[in-house]
């Protein structure tokens, strides 16, 4: 039995490079930083990010609150809901879940897994799918898709959602 690295899938396929042996013990997490740095929106974001600061300087901590918590799992039209600001016109934003397709609808397309799209090593394809499923996604009234994961396959290859992703 491997104690250095005791729930190793594979024997004998364990890194030597020290980071990586650091990462699995520590589960590769990093620790929190608070407050959260704000970012610098450089180049084509200087607008967007100074737009966002402008907005998020009005809101209360309450209007955050609302903002970032969100209403509950399928309570409304969507997987997912976030509050709305009525004072500030800002609309709650539907966030749907869609590793295949709009989750929870009728009329709409199934598109491949990621892992069977991956398999086609075709970029232009992959590309072609996720802006059809953004359209479909759009055409909805969705304005978050919470998919297709996009990364690496995952950590662990019997991962039982790793197919969702590419």
């Amino acid at each position: 039995m491997n104690l250095q690295f005791p729930d190793t899938v594979y024997p004998g396929a364990e890194s030597a490079n020290p980071y990586t042996i650091a990462g699995s013990v520590s589960n590769q997490t990093s620790p929190p930083k608070y407050p959260s740095p704000w970012g610098s929106g450089q180049g084509e974001w200087t607008a967007a990010y100074s737009k966002a600061r402008a907005f998020v300087s009005q809101l209360t901590l309450e209007e955050k609150v609302n903002l970032t918590t969100g209403t509950g799992w399928e309570l409304d039209r969507c997987v997912g809901q976030t509050g709305s600001i009525p004072r500030l016109a800002f609309r709650a934003l539907c966030l749907q879940d869609s590793p295949v397709g709009v989750r929870d609808t009728d009329f709409n397309s199934v598109f491949p897994a990621g892992v069977n799209m991956a398999a086609t090593w075709d970029r232009g394809l992959a590309y072609a799918r996720g802006q059809a499923m953004g359209y479909e996604h759009k055409g909805k009234g969705v304005d978050v898709q919470l998919g297709p994961v996009a990364g690496p396959l995952g950590r662990a290859p019997e991962g039982g959602r790793n197919w969702e992703g590419t």
